[in-house]
């Protein structure tokens, strides 16, 4: 296969891209294999908490699983429980302010709360007893890395098409002028 411009520039820029798509295959395996395991940790967790009625044993069982949780992936998972209350449904539960939370876990969840959070984070419910329990979690920020490096080799790849095209324009142009001539 042979490149048309193949200096230094369009050179470096090609393989420069090569190492950003390389780096990206790698993380995006890498990602891949951390939310699998994640995957497995969150489905036993929250297996812990649904349908189950929750003693005071079983909260802090939730509080030290979530702040494993969070240590071993480094995510930011939250869960408010609250007290059931008459005349309120489940989706209600989503809305409250965690001030009316009984147990809030971890106690910095709600300083958390911004644009990105309330847009990003999904939340989910689950009936336990005489609590409702609101878990609020950012599933795959896993992959942020991996997508961050594909999106700098595609615009160093589009670089390096540009240059590529600029120097077949260039060569022609040389090549017309010196026909007339």
């Amino acid at each position: 296969m042979e490149f048309f411009g193949f200096n230094k520039k369009t050179k470096g820029l090609l393989y420069i891209f090569l190492l950003f798509l390389a780096l990206g295959l790698i993380s995006f395996n890498i990602a891949d294999s951390i939310k699998s395991k994640y995957s497995v940790v969150r489905d036993n967790f929250i297996s812990q908490i649904n349908g189950k009625d929750l003693s005071n044993n079983d909260i802090n069982k939730i509080e030290n699983t979530l702040q494993a949780i969070n240590e071993k992936f480094h995510t930011s998972e939250s869960i408010a429980i609250y007290e059931k209350k008459d005349g309120v449904n489940d989706i209600q539960y989503f809305y409250l302010d965690l001030i009316e939370a009984e147990y809030v876990f971890p106690i910095s969840a709600g300083i958390k709360e911004n644009l990105i959070t309330e847009s990003f984070y999904p939340t989910e419910g689950f009936d336990a007893g005489k609590y409702y329990v609101v878990h609020r979690y950012f599933p795959d920020w896993f992959y942020l890395f991996p997508i961050g490096l594909f999106s700098v080799s595609g615009v160093l790849f589009l670089l390096w098409i540009l240059f590529q095209i600029k120097h077949v324009y260039t060569t022609r142009l040389i090549k017309l002028k010196l026909k007339t001539h």
